[in-house]
C-alpha cells in the first residue's frame, strides 16, 4: 500500500510545502469529520464534541508519560464550518486544517483535480498523525488507517471509530458466535442461544452491537460481550 501511494515528485513537493505551511508537528491527533452526502446516505450525525472527547482522552493518556507543550489536532472535513466550530469551542487546541480543502470536498466540486489533491493531502496527513479519530463508515477514514499501518508495526491501538468496526468494501460477511445466552429486555434486543451465528451490521460502542441472528432471522441489538468473532479457516 505504501508503495502504491508513493507520491510523484510534484505531489511530494506540494505535501512538503503544505506541511511547512500548517506547521505539522507531533504529537498530533487526526480527526476526519465527513458531513454532506454521508449524512443522507450512509451514517448518523456525530457532533464535534464526540470526536473531541476522544482527542482529549488521547492527550490525557499521553500526558502520563511525557510533557505536552501544545495540543494539536489535524482536522479533515468536507464542511468548512467544522473547522470554525472546533476553533471556537476548543481554544486550548491548535487546529490545523484548511477551509479551502474543505470546500473542494463539497458535492459540486468533488470530482475536480483540486478535490483529488485535497483528498491525497488529507489521507497523507491523517495517516501521519499519532492517533486517528473518525468514522469507519467513511472510506477516507479507513484508507488513512490502512496507510497508518504501513508506518507502525501495529497501529490497531492508534484509532477510534465512532461508528463501524473496520471493514473493506466487498469483504465476506462478518459473523459473531454467541458464547453466552441472552434474554431480550425489550423488542429492540435479540434472543441469543449459545452457538447462534449473527451477521454483524455494526458496533454501537455502548455495549451493544447490531446484526441479524441467522437462526431466527431477527435484526436487533445484542450485548457485544456475549459474542466472539468467527474466524474462517
Amino acid at each position: 500500500l505504501k508503495y502504491l501511494f508513493k507520491p510523484q515528485p510534484k505531489t511530494q513537493e506540494f505535501l512538503n510545502k503544505y506541511r511547512e505551511k500548517i506547521n505539522f508537528q507531533k504529537p498530533i491527533v487526526g480527526v476526519h469529520i465527513r458531513r454532506t452526502d454521508k449524512l443522507d446516505e450512509e451514517a448518523a450525525f456525530h457532533h464535534v464534541d464526540e470526536y473531541m472527547a476522544e482527542v482529549e482522552e488521547y492527550y490525557k493518556q499521553l500526558a502520563l508519560t511525557e510533557t505536552i507543550n501544545e495540543k494539536k489536532v489535524y482536522v479533515a472535513t468536507d464542511d468548512p464550518q467544522v473547522l470554525i466550530e472546533i476553533q471556537e469551542r476548543y481554544p486550548q487546541y491548535k487546529v490545523l486544517g484548511d477551509t479551502d480543502i474543505a470546500l473542494t470536498a463539497s458535492i459540486d466540486r468533488r470530482y475536480s483535480e483540486s478535490s483529488l489533491m485535497a483528498i491525497i493531502t488529507d489521507i497523507h496527513f491523517l495517516s501521519n498523525c499519532d492517533f486517528l479519530v473518525c468514522t469507519f463508515s467513511s472510506q477516507i477514514c479507513r484508507v488513512a488507517y490502512e496507510y497508518m499501518n504501513t508506518m507502525y508495526p501495529d497501529a490497531s491501538a492508534r484509532y477510534k471509530s465512532l461508528d463501524d468496526i473496520y471493514y473493506f468494501g466487498g469483504q465476506t460477511a462478518r459473523i459473531h458466535i454467541a458464547v453466552l445466552p441472552h434474554t431480550p429486555k425489550d423488542p429492540s434486543e435479540m434472543e441469543l442461544v449459545v452457538g447462534d451465528r449473527i451477521f454483524v451490521n455494526g458496533n454501537h460502542w455502548n455495549g451493544y452491537s447490531r446484526g441479524t441472528n441467522l437462526r431466527t432471522n431477527h435484526w436487533a441489538l445484542y450485548p457485544t460481550f456475549k459474542v466472539v468473532p468467527h474466524v474462517e479457516t
